[in-house]
């Protein structure tokens, strides 16, 4: 029963409704699988950094490693910033974002199949009802909770940031944009998943309001498409995908012109109201 579940594993539990494969991203603790590692170890074990490496390049068929670590830094990136930003929108709560706390598994292919959130300390507000959970840390407004969020993220993703660009060669400035262009990315994909894209973005832009490594350099481009306004961040990084075998420029890409990127989408869109019939 929820009933007796710690505040943050219920929290966790109910956000694995927002999405039909969210299950095993949400997970409050590992499970007898093999392969987990928490963030803390992939950044302070050479050795496992380096098999990370070493897969990633396998799979991709790359002879360089800035391609296919920038890739996968990205996606893990917004998969973090996706569960952190619908924890504190659905939940007004800010699950710990330790590094030690943050486990996963990896898929065959290095995605990755399973987050496990084993820390149980929480942020969340004076009205929330664990408020009085020892666990909890209570902060007076939602403004003082995003803030904290994102000092927490900015924490987690630094000595990842620092890692991978040791290992890879890829500058920091870069990793960190790409972290910060993919909140625009998790935010409008959390409002599209509520129903509401407009709702991703304004939560995107009041957390952007306040100047940080996560912060968009660009705005969003507003696109109406067949009654429905959706957004667009206009993106300066590149996630680099188009140069490991196989590749190809995102739909967003900065690499294409604008006017290519809004009719990408719109042929998306297309294409999952045809699959929602």
């Amino acid at each position: 029963m929820t009933s007796n579940l710690h505040p943050i594993e219920r929290s966790l539990k109910k956000l694995e409704l927002l999405r039909d494969h969210g299950q095993g991203l949400l997970m409050p603790d590992i499970d007898s699988q093999e392969g987990w590692f928490s963030v803390a170890n992939l950044v302070t074990e050479n050795q496992l950094t380096e098999n990370l490496f070493q897969r990633l390049m396998s799979h991709y068929k790359a002879t360089r490693l800035r391609p296919p670590a920038m890739f996968w830094f990205g996606h893990y990136a917004y998969t973090i910033e996706l569960i952190t930003f619908a924890c504190f929108a659905v939940e007004g709560r800010v699950p710990d974002l330790s590094a030690s706390q943050v486990w996963m598994r990896l898929g065959e292919t290095t995605d990755i199949q399973n987050v496990a959130w084993t820390g149980r300390s929480f942020a969340a507000l004076p009205n929330d009802l664990d408020a009085s959970h020892p666990d909890c840390i209570v902060l007076p407004t939602r403004e003082a909770l995003r803030e904290y969020m994102r000092e927490q993220l900015i924490a987690h993703f630094a000595p990842l940031v620092d890692s991978i660009s040791a290992f890879s060669s890829l500058g920091k400035p870069g990793l960190w944009e790409i972290a910060a262009e993919y909140t625009a990315f998790a935010f409008v994909a959390l409002g599209e998943l509520l129903g509401d894209e407009a709702i991703g973005v304004e939560e995107s832009r009041a957390f952007s309001a306040t100047r940080s490594r996560l912060s968009p350099r660009r705005s969003f481009i507003p696109i109406d498409h067949i009654g429905t306004t959706h957004y667009l961040l206009d993106r300066i990084s590149c996630c680099l995908y188009y140069q490991v075998e196989g590749g190809k420029y995102c739909h967003s890409c900065p690499h294409r012109p604008v006017e290519e990127r809004i009719d990408l989408m719109k042929q998306y869109w297309n294409e999952q109201a045809a699959q929602a019939v």
